[in-house]
């Protein structure tokens, strides 16, 4: 049972308002054909749109088999369109790129209908409606009528109890009219069907009742009824879905039918989708760029601790500075006297102790406040080379540049190639760097006891006998003069095993991209 108690609407747009329907009241039957007349602006295609669910009332209630809508929530409307209303439009509203069948069968999918189902329902309305042999046409081969019966079809495919037709013959001609109200007429048998229509005669022919409607308000009821305990519409009320496989195919259908449409959008998302991946990349290697940036200049000029350093801005004042103007001296005095002063030189150097616990703070400060860390120290140690005819002969470690360093492996492959052999790899093992030109200052090589005319070759140095000598084996305490000398007996001392052996093991040289050569030419031990 449908039953509608003091229906109210109003449309407000700006300061205008005007009152669509005013308090209306009305109860319909199980089966029965139901004409709503009125003039344009009465409010008929809103009282219809009120009982189909397309729009919400102000005020007053809507009981669907005595159950009130008040409370009705979105997928509760959605149910009841879809399972109680069948909808005839004036326009027909049919889908023209697929067939009359499918048209019938679509709105069948959101009942969760098999799709065998679906087709054995859509044939029998079809058949009913008298369109049995035209249901593989698209409805732009059909005449209005024949859309129309289509539209009727549709709306009778989910087996509704209410038909709600909004000047269904509108469009159509008279002759096609009468057929298509003879086919509503044969409809409101076992339904209820309420149709809105201008046309007095057609609702005075066909209809078994008729309401007026005057600025929203019933003027006249032909055949009124009032709710009765066992009146009941049988409504059900299923969930609305479709299946995905259905909604996938649908969707495949409508793009097919929007070929060049479909073309143009997906070429327009794929520019978008480009021009977001452009700009994400543009970005990224911004980023890149400016760590890379950043890196390198730090790398050109980096933080330099040294044992000795030179202080800039104390050699920068001048022999002058330290004396301070205030402590009792006039400037530019006007006296005929000359004073003594003492002139106080400020230090351009001075000594950085550089403790063990502050090496060990090095490595384990934290290493996302720094890119690269290498530590270099200068060692002057006893360093003894055996010549090609056995002897022993001191090397200057000061004029070979021999140093200590600690690096990460990375640096120094950032910025070094290694040239031959081998990185080191123990305390026993050093390497050998040269310069951009495969060049050796010719102390260096004084130093080892080479020519400083011709070249040599990388395996000239990698077999090079070298001993480091610990100082109480190389020096020797002489009673005479009481003094410590150097050992006189060195080929004896680099034949035993006091000494530690030393292996040129490999030879760099910094890279040609590198703004970094922390590593100056010379030996370097790890």
């Amino acid at each position: 049972m449908l039953e509608l108690k003091g229906i109210t609407k109003k449309y407000e747009i700006g300061a205008f308002k005007q009152t669509a329907l005013n308090h209306i009241d009305v109860v319909f039957r199980d089966n029965e054909f139901v004409a709503v007349l009125g003039p344009s602006g009465s409010g008929k295609t809103t009282l219809l749109n009120m009982i189909g669910g397309l729009d919400r009332y102000d005020s007053g209630d809507i009981l669907i088999d005595g159950k009130s809508t008040k409370h009705f929530h979105d997928h509760q409307w959605d149910a009841y369109r879809n399972h109680a209303i069948g909808f005839v439009f004036q326009n027909y509203n049919l889908i023209t790129h697929i067939s009359v069948l499918a048209n019938v069968e679509l709105g069948m999918t959101l009942s969760g209908m098999h799709q065998e189902e679906r087709r054995k329902r859509a044939l029998e309305v079809l058949e009913k409606v008298g369109l049995k042999e035209h249901v593989h046409k698209k409805p732009n081969q059909l005449s209005g009528g024949q859309m129309q019966r289509v539209a009727i079809a549709r709306a009778l495919a989910n087996d509704p109890q209410i038909i709600l037709a909004d000047e269904p013959t509108g469009a159509i001609d008279s002759e096609t009219s009468a057929q298509i109200m003879n086919l509503i007429q044969e409809i409101a048998k076992d339904k209820l069907v309420i149709m809105v229509t201008h046309d007095q005669s057609i609702a005075n022919k066909y209809a078994n009742r008729v309401i007026a409607l005057k600025d929203g308000e019933i003027t006249s009821d032909s055949r009124s009824f009032k709710t009765a305990e066992n009146d009941h519409i049988k409504l059900a009320f299923k969930k609305t879905s479709m299946a995905f496989k259905q909604a996938l195919t649908l969707s495949f259908n409508n793009l097919k039918t929007k070929k060049f449409r479909t073309l143009i959008t997906a070429f327009a998302g794929s520019i978008g989708i480009i021009g977001v991946a452009l700009v994400l990349s543009l970005a990224n290697g911004t980023n890149q760029e400016i760590d890379r940036l950043e890196r390198t200049t730090l790398a050109e000029f980096p933080i330099q601790i040294d044992p000795i350093p030179f202080d800039l801005e104390a050699a920068r004042q001048g022999p002058l500075a330290g004396i301070d103007d205030q402590d009792g001296w006039e400037k530019f005095p006007t006296v005929n006297r000359i004073f003594p002063y003492e002139r106080t030189q400020p230090e351009t150097q001075h000594i950085n102790n550089i403790t063990n616990d502050y090496l060990a703070h090095l490595e384990i400060m934290d290493e996302s406040l720094y890119n690269q860390l290498s530590i270099a120290r200068r060692v002057n140690m006893n360093l003894l080379k055996q010549q090609s005819d056995g002897e022993i002969i001191n090397v200057n470690t000061s004029r070979i540049n021999f140093s200590e360093t600690l690096s990460k492996p990375s640096f120094f492959d950032e910025n070094y190639d290694l040239l031959y052999g081998q990185s080191p790899q123990n305390m026993n093992e050093a390497l050998l760097v040269v310069d951009e030109y495969n060049r050796l200052n010719i102390n260096i090589l004084n130093a080892f006891g080479l020519s400083d005319n011709q070249d040599y070759s990388f395996e000239d140095f990698l077999t090079m006998s070298l001993k480091i000598a610990p100082p109480d084996a190389y020096y020797q305490f002489n009673e005479t003069t009481e003094r410590y000398q150097i050992n006189s007996d060195l080929e004896g001392f680099f034949d035993s095993t006091d000494g530690i052996d030393l292996e040129i093991v490999g030879i760099a040289r910094v890279k040609e991209e590198s703004l970094s050569s922390f590593l100056s030419t010379g030996l370097k031990h790890h």
